[in-house]
Parts: structure tokens; sequence; C-alpha cells
């Protein structure tokens, strides 16, 4: 089923916005790490000016701050990877009836991922077929795709 995600055009989309996704939550992270290295440097020249007890204030609140971030990221994290989950699912859900029906077209009984099999009649392989039924049926559009689903 990968390849029918990786080969068709709605799921080259699928791929491409959960990279972009992870993309951008990854510069994200990192200008927050280096804007979070600055304070830290910052409240670091400090501690030569401040109070042990002003200092550890700073400190304490400043390691409050970092919690909060890292929370808050790894909330972010676990949306996307429940949001390419979802996108997968509903690409599976699409497609099952249209493979059911090229199955049937072809006289198969079965549908097996090669991922699964040693050995294999590559004559009897469904893969081209499949990914130019889905491509005519569901396009790509990622848009009409998730409307279609939701």
């Amino acid at each position: 089923m990968s390849k029918l995600l990786k080969q068709t055009q709605i799921g080259k989309k699928i791929i491409a916005e959960d990279n972009i996704a992870r993309q951008n939550l990854q510069s994200e992270n990192e200008e927050l790490e280096e804007n979070l290295l600055l304070e830290e440097k910052e409240l670091s020249d400090l501690r030569k000016t401040l109070t042990l007890d002003d200092f550890r204030l700073k400190a304490q609140d400043f390691d409050k701050k970092v919690t909060i971030i890292r929370k808050e990221q790894g909330q972010k994290e676990q949306l996307l990877i429940a949001e390419n989950r979802k996108n997968e699912n509903d690409f599976l859900k699409k497609i099952y009836p249209l493979l059911y029906g090229l199955l049937s077209e072809k006289g198969g009984l079965i549908l097996i991922d090669q991922r699964n099999v040693v050995l294999w009649d590559s004559s009897v392989d469904l893969t081209k077929d499949a990914i130019n039924l889905i491509d005519r049926v569901l396009g790509d559009n990622l848009s009409d795709f998730k409307k279609l689903v939701n």
C-alpha cells in the first residue's frame, strides 16, 4: 500500500504536505532553540550582577519557560503525526473500493501487499493498474480529496 501512496498523484500530495508541515515544525523548533540559547547566555551573564536569590528566581522562570515550550512543541509534533496517520488512513479507505473493483475486474481473488510476499509472478501485479485507476478517480487535488473523506 505504501507504493500506492508514494506513486499516485494524491498520495504524493499527502506525502508532500506532511513533509512541508514537518519542515515548518523543525524550523520553528530551531528558531526557538536559538532564542532560548541566547536567553540562557543572557541569564548566565546576569549571574555576575544579580544576587543569588534574584538569579535563582530568573533561572526558575527560564526553566519553566523551557518546559512549557518543550511540551507545546511535543504536542505540535503529536498532532502532526496524528494528522499524517489520518490522511494515510483516509487514502486507504478511499482506495479500497477502487482496488476491490479492479481485483474483481481482473478476476482476482486476493490482493496482497508485496512486502509480505517472498515469490510472485509479476504478470499478476496490479500495481500500475491500481495507480492509474486511483489517479483517474481521485486526481491530484488534495483539498478536494479531503472534502471527499470528511
